[in-house]
């Protein structure tokens, strides 16, 4: 016999947790736009930063995959922070700088760990 409860949990999965997760947005979202625009922004940037060297080409002299992120540093923590204060929908704001942390933060712990 199936586990009712579990069952039920799982039928609910992911669209009662966006649900809930856009609910919560909606309660506050000055808070939200706050965390997301300030350490949000600086922690999806410092991800995204850390991931170019896995990407980027080195270059004629081998540093273009180190120098690029740092000189673009600032411009892409300045892109996060004003996407974060400018989207009309939070929620879709939330989930495109989630996604991105996560993307960015798998892919640098593979590169740290040499797999990549």
């Amino acid at each position: 016999m199936e586990n009712a409860g579990f069952g039920l949990a799982a039928a609910r999965g992911p669209t009662a947790l966006a649900a809930r997760m856009e609910a919560a947005v909606a309660t506050r979202p000055t808070l939200t736009r706050w965390l997301l625009a300030g350490p949000g922004a600086i922690i999806a940037a410092l991800l995204f930063v850390m991931a170019m060297p896995v990407w980027l080409p080195e270059g004629a002299a081998g540093v273009d995959h180190v120098v690029w992120p740092q000189v673009l540093a600032p411009l892409i923590w300045a892109l996060f922070c004003t996407y974060t204060c400018i989207e009309e929908k939070l929620a879709r704001g939330v989930y495109i700088t989630a996604g991105i942390v996560l993307v960015c933060g798998v892919l640098s712990a593979l590169a740290v760990a040499g797999w990549v």
